[in-house]
């Protein structure tokens, strides 16, 4: 396992989680070292399993908090998950306890390379991603995450299993105010993994409506592609999630 202080710093800085006094980094830490149509992940509390992910990030943990808070924590885990590789990491030590992030999916593995930044692909594919994680009751569900980047590669197998499309996700979680958008199945109402009983209780997350009518187009593994926020914006980075049959 890598470790990336350089990372654990940018990170801490681009989405207000810490002030940077309150994120100490060891000394002894070694200089940075981290190194499609049909595509895919599982993934599972920041864990990519054979592309199978687990979810059961709550609403509260969507929101920015310092490190110290477990909220705060949690959202940096899912960054990091979705950000890096697996086999890469970033190690904290937060107000005298060692922690480490873990990469899993991929989805920016060039934030973690010296002197690299989190650009608009970088912010929109890890928005999405992070977004998508997002669990009613916060729960560990297993679910199937689909989109147009290679990280997010997928087999027969798991396109055969995971076949209910629930809906995709995208916008913004580094923005200020964050922008959480999610649009669902062509046919479907509801999305009660993310939004429980009702999508007009889905705040902070807003639904948009049917993914046909929101995003250009539909992939061949049944992924949404590039989706239109509110401001009419097409987010290049779109998630789109399906449950096991």
């Amino acid at each position: 396992m890598t470790k990336s202080p350089r990372l654990a710093l940018i990170i801490a800085t681009a989405v207000s989680l810490v002030p940077l006094g309150c994120a100490v980094l060891p000394e002894d830490m070694a200089e940075e070292t981290l190194g499609a149509d049909q595509q895919a992940a599982i993934m599972g509390n920041g864990l990519t399993f054979n592309g199978l992910t687990f979810n059961g990030l709550t609403f509260n943990g969507l929101a920015m908090a310092e490190l110290s808070d477990p909220l705060g924590r949690q959202l940096l885990s899912a960054i990091v998950s979705c950000a890096l590789p697996e086999g890469e990491a970033i190690d904290l030590n937060i107000e005298g306890v060692d922690y480490s992030f873990e990469g899993s999916v991929g989805l920016a593995p060039e934030w973690g390379k010296d002197g690299g930044e989190c650009g608009e692909n970088c912010k929109s594919w890890v928005s999405a991603c992070v977004i998508s994680r997002v669990n009613y009751l916060g729960q560990s569900v297993r679910i199937s995450v689909r989109g147009k980047d290679k990280a997010l590669a997928s087999t027969s197998e798991e396109r055969e299993e995971y076949t209910e499309r629930e809906g995709a996700y995208f916008g913004d979680i580094f923005a200020t105010p964050q922008e959480l958008y999610a649009c669902v199945a062509p046919g479907a109402s509801q999305i009660p993994r993310v939004c429980g009983p009702s999508i007009q209780g889905c705040s902070p997350i807003e639904v948009l409506g049917d993914c046909d009518d929101v995003c250009s187009k539909e992939l061949n593994d049944g992924a949404s592609d590039k989706c239109r926020d509110p401001s009419g914006k097409m987010q290049k980075g779109a998630v789109t999630v399906f449950l096991a049959s």
